[in-house]
């Protein structure tokens, strides 16, 4: 069925960012479609999905097109925070980062673009992380660069094809996301108690943090109308990126794990 109303797919919408920017597309006029292993609704396009499960997208993504004939535009949200000394994460608990924030977004977006046409558009929801390294979270930065490289050579791609992608980079928003991120705080002689103090200082830094609906709106403008490569959301991000860009990569590192 053909549907003259726009239809937006949008990964991880069931909380925080994600559910912030669905609600913006809805106001807008959009059919929206949330893939999420959290929903159960597919009645109201909530669609009960693992994005690390390129079969499952797939189908999912299917009975999307089948329903409304086309895509039109996909804003890969999903992500997995991740901390901890890095000799003592896990390896699952890192593969699992990379599926989600990785993975996710490359099986959501080269199954929807089955479905896109000329003036399609594809967001990936990127993090200030993909740029700028954090000691005891170099996981979760080595997802995020991975996903904006993904994006930006996509973008190279598919320009011919009139697809527009952009990557967004938000600094840190006031949402669960940190509370909800895998915390590996096994230490050893060599950290002491440096992991433990990382996370307290991300929970210190929280009630400042930007609110969930500035940053969304900030970002949606970004996701529909943003002709940029890449977006950095945040004056304070803005102005790292810009150092990181003009000082050496040694002075630049020892001023942020300043701050960090």
């Amino acid at each position: 069925m053909e549907s003259t109303k726009k239809t937006v797919v949008i990964t991880g919408g069931t909380s925080g960012l994600g559910k912030a920017l669905k609600e913006l597309y809805r106001r807008d006029g959009y059919n929206v479609c949330d893939l999420s292993r959290s929903c159960s609704d597919e009645a109201n396009d909530e669609y009960t999905c693992d994005v690390t499960d390129e079969a499952q997208v797939s189908e999912v993504v299917d009975k999307i097109a089948a329903k409304y004939g086309r895509i039109d535009a996909v804003v890969n949200n999903a992500g997995m925070g991740i901390l901890g000394a890095t000799e003592l994460i896990p390896t699952e608990s890192i593969r699992r980062a990379f599926d989600v924030s990785y993975y996710g977004a490359l099986n959501v977006t080269r199954a929807c673009l089955k479905y896109m046409m000329r003036g399609g558009r594809i967001a990936f929801i990127c993090s200030i992380a993909s740029f700028i390294p954090v000691p005891f979270r170099s996981v979760y930065s080595s997802a995020k660069a991975a996903e904006l490289m993904l994006g930006m050579a996509m973008r190279m791609e598919l320009k011919g094809a009139g697809i527009v992608v952009t990557c967004i980079c938000p600094g840190e928003i006031r949402t669960e996301f940190s509370g909800n991120r895998i915390a590996a705080t096994e230490t050893n002689a060599r950290y002491g108690d440096r992991v433990q103090e990382s996370l307290d200082r991300i929970a210190e830094k929280t009630p400042k943090r930007m609110p969930v609906e500035k940053a969304a709106q900030k970002i949606y403008k970004k996701c529909v109308r943003g002709r940029k490569a890449v977006y950095v959301i945040g004056g304070k991000y803005r102005m790292f990126r810009f150092a990181q860009k003009r000082l050496p990569d040694t002075f630049f590192l020892d001023m942020t794990e300043k701050f960090s």
